[in-house]
């Protein structure tokens, strides 16, 4: 009986930690990636009943922006939930990683920054918002945003089908792509940190070191930018 008892427990706690681990699924991504499809549709719907200004749509103010983001992290979140009716947030990774990534994760982005501004120079780093919502937008929403999607959902569904490098790598490729880069210098630095990001979600198993070090790279940059 005590046997039993005890295997039972273990059972438990076995299948409590898988509800606790990565699940997303591609057609999680299908989903997200529709949303991303309509949104901007919505949007010239809103500019059509005047509920938003036409110039918005160009040059999104500092409200429309956090508004989008808040939006899309919300639905990411409420796609997994419906679907799965399991915990979201420990399944995108967002736990504290232990203290030797919590020092790595900010000391890695200032590094990735640094290549960075010497890759692009003076020009790339011009800053056309004020600096408090640039820092809101670049070191808190953005980065939640796109760690909780590129680092959070698609690289564990892409290392369930690929290995963890091959996944870091389109990951990677898709992060820089979302930012429509410019020429070969802003491929090289978005896949460059994209990288980065993806391996230390990796290797602490968490969305919140990757995230930490993302928000880091950025205000290094805004920072550059002001100076």
């Amino acid at each position: 009986m005590p046997a039993d008892w005890f295997a039972c427990i273990f059972k438990a706690k076995e299948c409590n930690s898988e509800n606790r681990g990565p699940y997303s699924s591609y057609e999680d991504l299908g989903v997200f990636s529709l949303l991303l499809t309509v949104l901007r549709p919505i949007l010239v719907l809103f500019v059509r009943f005047r509920l938003l200004p036409g110039w918005e749509l160009e040059h999104p103010g500092f409200g429309l922006q956090v508004a989008v983001i808040l939006v899309l992290v919300m639905a990411l979140y409420l796609i997994l939930k419906i679907r799965h009716r399991r915990p979201v947030l420990r399944a995108l990774g967002w736990v504290w990683p232990h203290t030797h990534c919590v020092m790595l994760a900010p000391l890695l982005g200032v590094l990735l920054a640094g290549v960075s501004i010497c890759l692009h120079g003076q020009a790339q780093n011009t800053r056309t918002i004020p600096l408090v919502e640039a820092m809101l937008l670049g070191v808190v929403f953005g980065p939640i945003l796109e760690e909780s999607f590129f680092r959070g959902c698609l690289l564990p569904v892409l290392a369930g089908s690929l290995s963890n490098s091959v996944a870091v790598i389109l990951t990677a490729l898709v992060f820089a792509l979302f930012h429509h880069p410019a020429n070969l210098a802003h491929w090289v630095s978005f896949s460059g940190s994209g990288v980065a990001y993806g391996w230390i979600r990796l290797t602490s198993r968490s969305t919140t070191a990757a995230t930490l070090t993302h928000a880091a790279y950025n205000l290094v940059l805004l920072v550059f930018a002001g100076s």
